[in-house]
């Protein structure tokens, strides 16, 4: 019985000698955490809220100085000037981040790769989420494309306007930059939950070369009281036909 008492006094020494030696273990050098974590996340947003924006905050946790040698955007709509790339121990900077978020509806996901001096982990990556949120979608994209554009022959372009709101939404008072530009369809429309409506639009060109044009709506929507699409094409001469042969 006495030796089972010893044994176990002595596993229960080396358990807390162990215990108390991990405690005194301290990973030196430098540490860089994300304050709020690795995601930023605006939530719902609308496209006028463009561009969106945060000031995130980075620290140093670890033991030495941390420098930040690189803060690179996943693409061109981002941007994220930092204030201060070397920090001590406990320091923070701040990166000011800005979001163009265009104008399409749904789940929008950017990246942010910060490089640092950090041992363990010297490729940060900050995600940024938001889901933008539209009353309505224009299909296939919100401009007109002309295709195979002739001197003094029609064409016709068409995009598909979808209401994806809970309400009825109307859009009246179309308008068109150059006046040759037709509107086919009637001037004013009330869209339904999850109706759609085909806008189309015709041009006869009378010159060679690169073609644009606008097409202006307005709308019951107190966030869109007017809608702007634009319209390009490339225009050719038209052939032409000896009918005396």
């Amino acid at each position: 019985m006495n030796k089972l008492i010893i044994s176990l006094i002595v596993l229960i020494a080396f358990f807390v000698v162990d215990c108390n030696a991990d405690q005194k273990i301290e990973v030196k050098g430098p540490k860089l955490e994300i304050i709020g974590g690795d995601t930023y996340d605006w939530g719902k947003v609308k496209p006028k809220d463009s561009p969106l924006k945060s000031k995130i905050k980075i620290i140093n946790t670890g033991t030495e100085k941390l420098i930040i040698q690189n803060v690179k955007p996943g693409c061109g709509c981002t941007t994220a000037p930092l204030d201060k790339s070397d920090l001590m121990p406990g320091d923070t900077a701040t990166l000011d981040v800005k979001l163009n978020i265009g104008d399409h509806p749904g789940m929008l996901s950017k990246s942010i790769t910060i490089t640092s001096n950090d041992p363990n982990n010297t490729t940060k990556i900050l995600s940024l989420k938001a889901d933008v949120v539209k009353p309505f979608t224009f299909e296939p994209a919100q401009y007109f494309s002309f295709d195979k554009m002739k001197v003094g022959f029609e064409s016709m372009a068409k995009i598909t306007i979808k209401n994806i709101s809970n309400e009825d939404i109307t859009f009246s008072d179309f308008s068109a930059t150059p006046e040759e530009v037709r509107i086919s369809k009637g001037l004013k429309k009330v869209l339904r939950p999850n109706e759609t409506y085909d806008l189309e639009i015709k041009v006869r060109p009378s010159k060679t070369g690169y073609y644009n044009c606008s097409v202006k709506m307005k709308t019951n929507l107190a966030d869109y009281p007017e809608v702007t699409l634009t319209g390009y094409g490339t225009v050719s001469d038209a052939p032409i036909f000896n009918e005396e042969k």
